[in-house]
């Protein structure tokens, strides 16, 4: 049995908080049990007690050796700016100086005097007082990455300095406070007449100009991360492979330059065969994922041979730009190409081969030598990985440019899943910095009384400090990339995460805390550089720390019209926040159609996913109670629709005025960006995700029922965007 008192010291240290307030407001003990499985899948040893004691010793005093800490993040929203230097008291008597080199070359320096300086701690070490003081420093410091070196007598350390700003970027329109609207969208659901079964890019354009033609300036994406390229059906935009790089599935093969000079690949497209097994895939109700990719894949093997033939070592333009590209994105880059090249290698040996942990043993460790051995002699194969996430990379950036050139005040909007897939390439290539054994997820609720397990390992916070975030840094810049904004999913994850121990459901969890301010000090800091407004996810139960400082760090909000019905009434639209995204409902929930005829609560006691039959009742009736607030609402504001009365008895199915009526409520709000989603538009019935459920329902595939040139030559749609429009202006 473990040591209770050590395992307690380990897990305060390593920050696992032993309570929590739950979904109902009420603050739960976190079991024991829990505690001591989490601290088994951070790698401790709770059955040696010589052991744990070291380590927590090591976790107690390490920091109290060395003159600075590993990095340090100065934020305007902490209640103190400087440094923090460890000393021994007998050496407060003296005086201490610092030099900054900033990233631009520039050289700072100062002084200090030990003695004057504000403690906030001190431990005791074999009959010696350490200290923990401050030394402040300037003000005016240059927002950036730089060094800082500091000398105290003999001791001298250098160490990485951020600083950053007091609030995320805005841009004018928003700034001035500017009330837009816009959709959110799932990009593989885009139908067209010219995808070969699954939305793309160009299909994104089109949207584009559709939604600005009718008033709209935002359009948000799911997740669009790299995936298992070989593995098609790995498709969950939440699970990627790689959230630092793009699925190059969303690739419009017929927009790459490189198509108009491979004849053939022209002659490809142009045969029979080929337009009908694109025909096939176009029609289907579902994204069938291997067929739509063989069909990409045979085609990116072509463009990159004329890529080749034509442009690698000719000095032309398009290689130039390929180059840049290249160096850009630097070890990353070459990272994910190496891990792609490697497992299309060992799929091809072996069909089971689906991500690093089934591959021999030497190449699990991507800085082994066998693993450069391999790169060495498969150049062109990683060249040819890096071709197609820079033909991804350039069609989302002409999507970008498009947004400005119609002045849409937002444009795009990019999702950042909270974590990605434990056999992919991102944590192959920083394995280092993740927690292999545990997963992320969420507590018990109503509605899961095993609460969720997503599978994803969290990255672990001391080693994610101790390298100095360039992971979270890496993960910011490539998703500011070709947006507007950024919505941060489970955006609480800044501060905590619900870590889930192996082999166990998420109700033996337990909150990981992380550094709240220097995660959010970095945000601000990309944001501000990247000119990228982010938008934080925030729904479920809130801790005070984001309800304090995310308004502070003037991110934008994430309100959901399902979420503002309490037992007696609907958020006023006046009260919605005004630095907030509000939608009526997003992927994780019913379409507005399904929402009313409780279709997803049938769906969901068919998945036996309700604990008893009293549980599914009593969600059917909380659902017939929120339906006869809404049409209350609705009625007090003068926006129900003739012929419907506030008895939703009287109406089983959703209809198309009472879609438009809810999502013109919220357009009122006073909250500056609304999304609709394109399947409220079109009411459309099935869901496009079930939370909890993996092969029980077939997530990310259900297609849109029109296209956006269809749905958008509606007169009715075309009505209620001029209506939103007005709204908006209002």
């Amino acid at each position: 049995m473990a040591n209770y008192e050590l395992t307690s010291k380990v897990a305060h240290l390593r920050k696992i908080s032993r309570s929590f307030v739950d979904y109902r407001g009420v603050e739960a003990e976190v079991p024991f049990e829990n505690i001591e499985l989490i601290l088994k899948a951070m790698g401790y040893d709770l059955d040696n007690d010589q052991k744990l004691g070291h380590d927590a010793w090591q976790l107690d005093t390490h920091q109290w050796h060395t003159l600075l800490e590993p990095i340090t993040v100065l934020s305007p929203l902490r209640d103190y700016w400087g440094i923090n230097v460890y000393v021994k008291d007998y050496e407060l008597s003296s005086t201490g100086s610092w030099r900054i080199e900033t990233e631009q070359g520039d050289v700072l320096e100062g002084q200090f005097n030990l003695e004057f300086l504000t403690q906030t701690g001190d431990y005791w070490m074999e009959g010696v007082q350490h200290v923990r003081r401050i030394v402040p420093l300037p003000t005016d410091l240059p927002l950036g990455y730089h060094t800082i070196q500091v000398t105290v007598n003999d001791a001298q350390m250098a160490t990485s300095l951020i600083v950053t700003p007091k609030t995320s970027y805005h841009n004018e329109p928003m700034h001035r406070g500017d009330k837009t609207w816009g959709t959110a969208i799932q990009l593989y659901t885009l139908r067209s007449q010219n995808n070969w079964g699954m939305g793309d890019f160009s299909d994104l354009a089109q949207l584009m100009k559709d939604m600005a033609a009718q008033g709209a300036d935002v359009i948000g994406l799911n997740p669009i991360h790299a995936l298992y390229p070989i593995s098609p059906e790995h498709c969950s935009p939440y699970s990627p492979s790689n959230r630092s790089f793009l699925n190059v599935l969303y690739t419009d093969v017929t927009a790459v330059p490189e198509f108009d000079e491979s004849a053939a690949l022209k002659r490809k497209i142009a045969s029979k065969t080929f337009a009908a097994r694109v025909a096939q895939l176009r029609e289907s109700d579902d994204v069938f994922y291997p067929g739509v990719s063989a069909l990409k894949f045979e085609c990116f093997e072509l463009l990159f041979a004329a890529f080749k033939k034509n442009h690698l070592g000719q000095g032309t333009e398009r290689e130039a730009a390929f180059n840049r590209f290249v160096e850009e994105q630097g070890e990353p880059l070459q990272n994910q190409a190496l891990f792609d090249a490697l497992l299309a290698h060992f799929k091809a040996l072996d069909i089971n081969a689906w991500g690093w942990p089934v591959w021999p043993e030497a190449y699990k460790d991507h800085k082994s030598a066998e693993v450069a051995e391999f790169a060495a002699q498969n150049e062109e194969a990683i060249t040819y990985w890096m071709y197609l996430q820079f033909i991804a990379d350039e069609q989302l950036q002409q999507v970008d440019q498009l947004a400005k050139d119609l002045g849409m005040k937002i444009g795009l909007y990019r999702d950042l899943a909270v974590g990605a897939d434990r056999g992919g390439a991102e944590v192959w290539g920083n394995k280092e910095n993740f927690c292999l054994d545990a997963a992320v997820g969420a507590p018990p609720d109503a509605l899961g009384p095993n609460g969720q397990n997503w599978g994803l390992p969290p990255l672990d916070p001391i080693k994610l400090k101790n390298e100095g975030y360039q992971t979270f840094i890496t993960l910011l810049r490539n998703n500011m990339r070709a947006c507007g904004a950024l919505r941060i999913d489970h955006a609480l994850a800044l501060l905590r995460l619900w870590w889930c121990p192996p082999g166990k459901t998420a109700a033996f969890g337990a909150y990981v805390y992380y550094d709240l301010f220097d995660l959010l000090g970095i945000l601000n800091l990309e944001s501000q550089r990247n000119q990228c407004m982010v938008i934080a996810e925030d729904l479920g139960t809130v801790p005070d720390e984001i309800t304090e400082f995310f308004p502070k760090a003037e991110l934008y909000s994430n309100k959901v019209f399902y979420f503002e019905i309490d037992d007696v009434s609907c958020t006023e639209p006046e009260q919605y926040a005004p630095k907030a995204l509000a939608i009526v409902c997003n992927h994780d929930m019913p379409t507005v159609k399904a929402y009313w005829n409780k279709s997803d609560l049938d769906l969901r006691k068919q998945l036996n996913m309700f604990a008893s039959e009293q549980d599914y009742q009593d969600e059917c009736a909380a659902r017939e109670k929120a339906k006869r607030l809404i049409l209350e609402a609705l009625a007090k504001h003068g926006r129900l629709p003739t012929g419907i009365t506030t008895n939703p008895d009287d109406l089983d199915e959703m209809t198309q005025d009472l879609c438009f009526a809810i999502h013109q409520h919220l357009a009122s709000s006073a909250s500056q960006i609304i999304a609709v989603q394109l399947e409220d538009m079109m009411l459309i019935n099935k869901p496009v995700n079930i939370p909890g459920t993996s092969d029980e329902y077939p997530n990310w595939r259900r297609k849109l029922s029109q296209s956006s040139e269809e749905l958008f030559e509606r007169s009715d749609i075309q009505a209620f965007c001029q209506k939103i429009n007005q709204l908006r202006a209002n």
